[in-house]
């Protein structure tokens, strides 16, 4: 046997050994969530009533909708706590930005009710996550978007759970990330500017921790009308769902899959 017929034979045995994820608009999924159809993600809770936005040790949740590295616009849906591939509403085909791809994973913090109505935005820095994970972080700083009588603000923050600890993770507050990742500011605010195009979303500033945190407190504060989540029927992790994409295999860090 070759030297390529022996590496082929030895990567196919240790991909039909892997577990398999779903792929949804070019992300994985979270391992503990289940496709619905191509287009639709449901986690184990109500991704916007099923979680505090601050966890007993003080870390904030954030739901990840859109993988850093991806384009396909993806949010939760207050009805149904479902994560869902938006729609235009012209043409009702699928929402991608017509752009870089997302330079940060972006998401959402559960239980909270922003300035613009809907659930506060987060950005976590470091690599790709897994859609519709829900991460644990720590604040560091706000990213203030949008007009001045209708504010789209971003947190920012980094992963502290241990299998998602990054060099991002020892950062506290901005100076932190201005001294450790120079210009990553920058990058950020220009990619914010012009994602959806150029003039149709302004960066207003940028705020360090303390206030960071005043804005995640006063949208877990806001009144949000009240709804109970209605209970769903998960299908076997192994089933396959109508409509999803094939379930392709996960490898390991240092894989040749």
């Amino acid at each position: 046997m070759n030297r390529l017929a022996l590496l082929a034979a030895v990567t196919a045995a240790t991909c039909s050994r892997l577990p398999t994820r779903t792929i949804i608009g070019g992300a994985p999924i979270a391992p503990d969530t289940i496709a619905l159809d191509a287009d639709t993600i449901a986690g184990p809770h109500h991704y916007l009533r099923g979680y505090p936005a601050i966890d007993a040790r003080g870390a904030v949740h954030a739901v990840i909708e859109i993988p850093a590295g991806t384009t396909a616009k993806f949010e939760v849906t207050e009805s149904d706590g479902l994560l869902k591939w938006q729609r235009d509403r012209e043409h009702e085909r699928r929402r991608e930005i017509d752009y870089l791809p997302f330079p940060v994973n972006y998401g959402m913090v559960p239980s909270t009710h922003a300035d613009d109505g809907d659930a506060l935005d987060i950005l976590v820095l470091g690599a790709a996550m897994e859609r519709g994970h829900v991460a644990k972080t720590r604040v560091i700083g706000v990213l203030f978007m949008g007009e001045p009588d209708e504010r789209d603000d971003k947190l920012i923050a980094v992963p502290i759970a241990p299998d998602l600890e990054n060099g991002f993770t020892r950062l506290r507050d901005l100076p932190d990330l201005d001294e450790h990742y120079p210009a990553a500011r920058t990058i950020l605010e220009t990619w914010f500017s012009y994602y959806w195009g150029e003039g149709r979303t302004h960066v207003i500033g940028w705020g360090d921790a303390a206030q960071a945190r005043q804005v995640l407190e006063r949208a877990r504060s806001a009144p949000r009308a009240a709804a109970a989540p209605r209970p769903r029927a998960r299908p076997p992790c192994s089933a396959r769902v109508r409509g999803a994409p094939l379930l392709l295999p996960v490898a390991p860090r240092g894989s040749a899959c």
